[in-house]
């Protein structure tokens, strides 16, 4: 799996305005690169060692839906690159299917890598968790395919399905395209441990992808329409497991009713003893949201302890 080396691109002001909804608040420089011909976007800001930001997948998702109470503590201390998966948030999508794909994910890491040009630790959210992880798998190949390219030095995942397995209900809920603001409102609400949904604010800029480009709920639908083979697809193999060298921490909330911890984090660690393991008590799945500073102070330790 070559990365693409096309040059990014500089956006049009068409393209910025279009990027406009999912660019994080600041002085962040965007970028446009190419992956295998799809627009693939991403936000740039601060100063220090560099730290590529990965969200999930979900209805609405994109960059600042999962990272934002984070980005002002974190652009502080580091270089911060914040992503928008191929398929969501500014990023194009695939002309075809499966657009649930974890080894284009994995390349538009690996290209967001290589232009940065200097070693790397990743932080993934959910589904990006696991795409952090497959791409430290593949460091060492990514190296040899492209000698002096930059290494991957830590990666953390949050609140991911590591492990497979059958998709819990509120997954279920979660992964349908919503018909207005109040049902996305809906599905959300298990992904806390509160039960309730997020503040309309955070649901309705969620849900804007949908009001403004209508075929969206489609190609959505037709991502997770399969959610067992999406999990599975999701899951750290074994051989990519023990193809990691670099440190990991694997983060989960308690009261995740999405990615059960004992079924997602808690196996993982067990075939990788090497691994750190933080579990947040009165937390869902919204760690980033739910617990904002107390997972700055693991994060913080976590990259300046590599």
């Amino acid at each position: 799996m070559p990365v693409d080396q096309q040059s990014p691109s500089s956006p049009t002001a068409a393209q910025r305005a279009a990027f406009a909804p999912f660019a994080p608040s600041g002085d962040w420089d965007v970028h446009v690169d190419q992956v295998r011909g799809i627009d693939a976007v991403s936000w740039c800001a601060g100063s220090g060692p560099s730290l590529i930001l990965i969200h999930g997948v979900g209805p609405g998702t994109c960059g600042i839906a999962n990272f934002e109470p984070l980005l002002p503590a974190l652009t502080a201390e580091f270089r911060v690159h914040l992503i928008d998966l191929i398929g969501f948030g500014a990023s194009g999508r695939k002309p075809a299917a499966p657009y649930f794909d974890m080894a284009l994910w994995v390349e538009q890491v690996e290209t967001v890598i290589a232009r940065n040009g200097e070693p790397v630790a990743l932080i993934g959210n959910s589904v990006g968790g696991s795409v952090a992880f497959k791409a430290a798998a593949r460091d060492a190949v990514r190296r040899s395919e492209t000698p002096g390219a930059p290494d991957i030095r830590a990666a953390m995942s949050i609140g991911s399905p590591l492990c497979g397995g059958a998709p819990p209900p509120a997954l279920l809920q979660f992964w349908q395209a919503p018909d207005d603001v109040a049902a996305l409102g809906r599905a959300m609400a298990p992904m806390s441990a509160a039960k309730m949904p997020p503040p309309i604010e955070r649901v309705t800029a969620r849900f804007s992808i949908f009001a403004s480009q209508p075929d969206y709920a489609t190609y959505f639908s037709e991502m997770v329409a399969q959610p067992e083979v999406v999990l599975a697809a999701a899951a750290v193999r074994d051989d990519e497991r023990d193809a990691i060298r670099c440190p990991l921490t694997v983060v989960h909330g308690l009261l995740d009713a999405a990615c059960l911890y004992r079924e997602s984090g808690l196996p993982f660690i067990a075939q990788r003893a090497a691994t750190d393991a933080v579990l947040f008590g009165r937390c869902g799945h919204n760690v980033t949201w739910e617990r904002t500073a107390d997972l700055h102070a693991v994060i913080q330790r976590f990259l300046l302890q590599h």
